[in-house]
């Protein structure tokens, strides 16, 4: 379902390389050598102390990027982007070095990437970028480098032309490498052709990732099984979730009416938070055919049974609750809920929260599915390059740069500083979190589709109906069509030039 690209295959492969030329090097004489003398210690010496094992951060930092050291003589590195405080924050080009972990480390990317190739960045921040590059391109000015805009706002255009493969166009750009996140370029290709890309310099990515929260105090109080070795051993799925919601309620205030002033198990919104079930559960709406082209592949009637569990869970349960947007916060903070659905940057806002929490995934299907998985909520960015930027090497050259030493720099700073240290409260939070970044998974369905066939989960759990063959078929002919065209378009700009 997904291709994995951890720090630890390349370690591994290292280690085998060193293995291997230890053994040519032997040669024909290598049953006769003999065994390589011990130092001894001389009286009053003591054995040297074990060197530290190097932490991620370390190891990260040793991977190359295979780049050219080059001067690009004070060339303008021009990108167009989201006005939003977070995105404006993940760039942070006019910011300066405070003490914040996060923030130091993506300063200290941007210092290293512009003084290793004598470059400067500016950026312009647009409520929304897209049509401003997608003018640009029509206009045939050359203002930006890179747009990071909305994922399902750029891959609505990008299949028009006007934008560079990633696969072919743009010189310096490694797929394979770790900085590009888990299948998110097999999801987006047609025939190993993108024209929009995700990559840690994306930083949203990470932070939009799916999760949820888990109140330990509240599990204590029922007598729960230690969550923790439930996840390790693949027990936590669906019906243990239900389980929970149907038997642990408290009407706190006596109103009669189920809200946030009850003691709760599960709550969230009924939109995106939902749709992550669809992947949680492993029902991705495309997979790529052995040609490379995605064809749609989603289980019918899996769907259906999502849906009706779903509905089951949040509006039968005497212990879910959903509303609409934000629903489950108050509770949440409150100390009333015991599970709480939201993103790795939520956990910003419960630091002082004064229970005791951690972080878990989705649920699995049932104990059969193999993997938990989980997603990025469809806020994230991507990068798109124009074709109106004349020096693709040296373009390709800062993209690739700054891909690499996010995922060096500022990913660990993020996840295993802020996430792990700062807003997660136990080691074992930290080893869910490993686990969630190695869940995510993208689809061709989602991030194409245009708000349409991936969400007619949340359309139906948020109005909690079971016609799931109606709604399906509604969508049927327009997905069919808008995703025929993208693929069509993909295989012609594949016999052209973009």
């Amino acid at each position: 379902m997904r291709f994995r690209k951890t720090i630890s295959i390349l370690l591994v492969l290292a280690l085998l390389t060193g293995i291997f030329a230890g053994c040519s090097e032997s040669g024909e004489n290598s049953d006769e050598t003999t065994p390589p003398s011990a130092d001894v210690l001389e009286p009053g010496e003591t054995e040297p102390p074990e060197p530290e094992p190097e932490n991620e951060a370390e190891a990260r930092a040793k991977v190359p990027d295979g780049l050219p050291e080059k001067d690009m003589n004070g060339m303008e590195f021009r990108i167009v982007t989201r006005d939003r405080s977070d995105f404006v924050s993940d760039l942070s080009f006019e910011e300066e070095l405070n003490g914040d972990v996060v923030n130091d480390a993506i300063i200290s990317r941007n210092t290293a990437v512009s003084e290793r190739f004598n470059i400067a960045f500016s950026a312009d921040y647009e409520n929304n970028p897209v049509p401003v590059i997608q003018s640009c391109v029509t206009a045939g000015d050359d203002s930006y480098d890179v747009c990071l805009g909305q994922i399902i706002q750029q891959t609505a255009i990008c299949y028009k032309g006007g934008f560079y493969d990633w696969y072919t166009d743009l010189p310096r750009i490694d797929l394979t490498k770790p900085w590009y996140i888990g299948n998110a370029a097999e999801a987006l290709s047609v025939k190993n052709h993108a024209y929009v890309m995700i990559g840690e310099f994306d930083l949203d990515v990470l932070r939009f990732t799916y999760c949820m929260y888990y109140n330990k105090d509240i599990a204590a109080s029922y007598n729960l099984e230690d969550i923790y070795p439930v996840v390790r051993e693949g027990r936590w799925t669906y019906d243990t979730l239900k389980g929970y919601a149907d038997t642990i309620y408290t009407d706190i205030d006596g109103n009669g009416v189920k809200d946030e002033n009850d003691l709760l198990t599960l709550s969230g919104d009924p939109y995106s938070a939902v749709v992550t079930y669809q992947y949680s559960f492993d029902n991705p709406l495309f997979t790529l055919d052995a040609e490379g082209v995605p064809q749609m592949t989603f289980d019918r009637e899996k769907a259906n049974d999502i849906v009706v569990k779903l509905n089951a869970l949040y509006w039968e349960s005497p212990g879910s609750y959903t509303q609409g947007w934000g629903t489950g916060g108050t509770a949440w903070t409150s100390n009333r809920l015991l599970c709480y659905t939201g993103l790795f940057s939520s956990s910003g806002g419960y630091r002082d929260l004064d229970f005791d929490f951690g972080i878990i995934p989705y649920p699995k299907f049932d104990e059969a599915q193999p993997s938990y998985y989980t997603m990025s909520d469809g806020a994230h960015g991507g990068m798109m390059v124009p074709i109106t930027v004349a020096n693709t090497e040296d373009v390709s050259i800062i993209l690739e740069a700054l891909n690499a030493e996010t995922w060096k720099q500022v990913v660990p700073a993020y996840y295993d500083t802020s996430l792990k240290v700062k807003f997660s409260r136990d080691t074992e939070s930290a080893e869910m979190l490993d686990l969630l970044m190695n869940a995510r998974v993208f689809d061709f369905g989602y991030m194409c589709g245009d708000w349409g066939m991936a969400f007619v989960i949340q359309d139906l759990v948020s109005t909690n109906s079971n016609n799931t063959e109606s709604a399906y078929k509604a969508k049927d002919k327009v997905a069919q069509k808008t995703f025929g065209k993208i693929i069509d378009a993909y295989l012609a700009l594949e016999e052209g030039t973009p």
